[in-house]
C-alpha cells in the first residue's frame, strides 16, 4: 500500500521479496523492535522494519503536522498488509473520489493548474455513485471536455485534515481518451486556473512544480514511458 502524507510517499509493505531484492536501494535500515527512531531525523530513503499499525499511525501523524523535509521515501515493512488496510480505513474517515489522464488525438495530455500547482482532474464521488461515472463527470465538470473512460490506471491514497481531524482519501484513476474539448475551460469556482494540453516534455517540467502522487499517476499511465 502507497500512502501520501504531506506529499511524502510511505509504502507498507508485508516482509517478501520486494524488500529483500530492494535493501540495497535504502540508504537507512531500522529494526523498530529494537531501536529508537526518530522519526523527525529520517533521511533519504528509510526501511523500517518489524512496524505495527501503531508505529505507522504516528508517523503519519507527525508528517501531516511537520513535514520531513529531508525524508526522500519511506517504507514500514510489516507482517500483514491486508490487515493493516482494513486498520486505517476502520481508524480514519474514507473520503472516495475518483480521476483520469485523458489524452486527446495528438497523444498529449491534459494537465490543469489548481492553487499555483498542476494537477490531473478529479473529484469527490456523489453518494452511491461508481468510481468510473465519479471520475468522468469530474473530468467533464472541472475542465468543459467530454471523455471516453478506458481502463483502470491505479488507486492513490494520502491524508489530510479536514475539520480538524485525519482523513483518508482514496482516489480510483482512469485512462480516457478526448471526444471534445471545443468547450474547454476551467471550472473557476474549484480553483482551477488554467488547462493545457501537454506533450511528455511539457509534462516533465510540469512535474516540478506538482505532487508526489500525480507523478505516481503518470508514472503508472501508458503514457509517460520517459517520464
Amino acid at each position: 500500500m502507497l500512502i501520501f502524507v504531506n506529499n511524502k510517499a510511505i509504502t507498507i509493505s508485508e516482509s517478501t521479496h520486494f524488500v529483500k531484492d530492494h535493501s540495497k536501494n535504502f540508504d537507512h535500515v531500522f529494526d523498530i523492535k529494537t531501536e529508537i527512531v526518530e522519526f523527525k531525523e529520517l533521511s533519504g530513503n528509510v526501511l523500517i522494519k518489524n512496524a505495527n499499525f501503531n508505529n505507522i499511525m504516528t508517523f503519519i501523524k507527525f508528517a501531516q503536522s511537520s513535514k520531513p523535509e529531508r525524508l526522500g521515501h519511506l517504507t514500514f515493512e510489516v507482517k500483514n498488509e491486508e490487515l493493516f488496510k482494513l486498520k486505517i480505513k476502520d481508524k480514519l474517515q474514507v473520503i472516495k473520489a475518483a480521476g483520469g489522464v485523458v489524452e486527446n488525438h495528438e497523444g498529449k495530455i491534459l494537465m490543469m493548474k489548481r492553487l499555483g500547482f498542476w494537477d490531473l482532474p478529479k473529484g469527490k464521488a456523489e453518494a452511491n455513485e461508481k468510481s468510473k461515472k465519479t471520475a468522468e463527470r469530474e473530468v467533464e465538470e472541472e475542465c468543459g471536455v467530454t471523455v471516453m473512460v478506458n481502463d483502470k490506471i491505479c488507486t492513490t491514497w494520502h491524508t489530510y485534515m479536514m475539520k480538524g481531524k485525519l482523513v483518508l482519501k482514496q482516489t480510483k484513476w482512469y485512462a480516457m481518451k478526448l471526444i471534445s474539448d471545443k468547450n474547454m475551460k476551467p471550472q473557476i469556482e474549484e480553483d482551477i486556473e488554467e488547462l493545457k494540453w501537454m506533450n511528455e516534455e511539457e509534462v516533465e517540467q510540469a512535474l516540478k512544480n506538482s505532487y508526489n502522487s500525480i507523478a505516481h499517476v503518470l508514472k503508472k499511465s501508458e503514457h509517460s514511458l520517459l517520464l
